[in-house]
């Protein structure tokens, strides 16, 4: 898991981004402010060589640097991803083979679900949730193929499944996604 953090030298407003992966330095960017020959030189005193050292770090630069992780939002590729990857492993029971074209039609169904619904991410999310948890009353055939690339070239077929048992997406308690 990568992670990045924002190390902000206090005196000189200077910031920069220190990147981490599996909790081990790997990247030190300038973002911005003075950064001179001097500081370049000291500049591995205030940058943790693991990432579980930060606590220490912080009390020992305490008012002199600040560190704060950066936090960033999942895209909404990963979000179609992550529930693919649950439903998938709960589903089979196995972890799926993800490749390229994997990739490429899970693309492919963001694009349509949110033509479906006027661009609006939240709503084509939903509708890809409600799609995966009502697999299981899909017809045998399609029950069977739960690969990406099937599920895109027979979008239309499984969406319209879905839709004649009862005309609607119901999605949770109190909301439901019409088509």
């Amino acid at each position: 898991m990568t992670h990045h953090y924002n190390i902000e030298i206090v005196e000189t407003n200077t910031h920069l981004k220190a990147t981490y992966r599996d909790k081990k330095f790997r990247k030190l960017e300038h973002l911005r402010g003075k950064l001179d020959n001097a500081m370049l030189r000291q500049i591995g005193r205030i940058v943790p060589r693991h990432e579980d050292d930060f606590g220490d770090f912080n009390k020992a630069f305490e008012n002199k640097v600040n560190y704060t992780i950066i936090t960033q939002e999942k895209s909404l590729y990963t979000k179609f991803l992550d529930e693919w990857l649950h439903f998938y492993s709960e589903y089979a029971q196995l972890e799926p083979k993800f490749t390229g074209a994997d990739g490429k039609a899970l693309k492919q169904i963001i694009g349509y679900l949110q033509k479906l619904h006027g661009g609006n991410d939240n709503e084509a999310l939903e509708l890809w949730r409600v799609i995966l948890s009502k697999w299981n009353t899909l017809p045998e055939f399609h029950q069977n193929n739960t690969d990406l690339k099937y599920i895109n070239s027979k979008l239309n077929i499984i969406i319209h499944a879905i839709k004649q048992q009862n005309n609607t997406f119901a999605s949770g308690a109190n909301s439901s996604v019409q088509l």
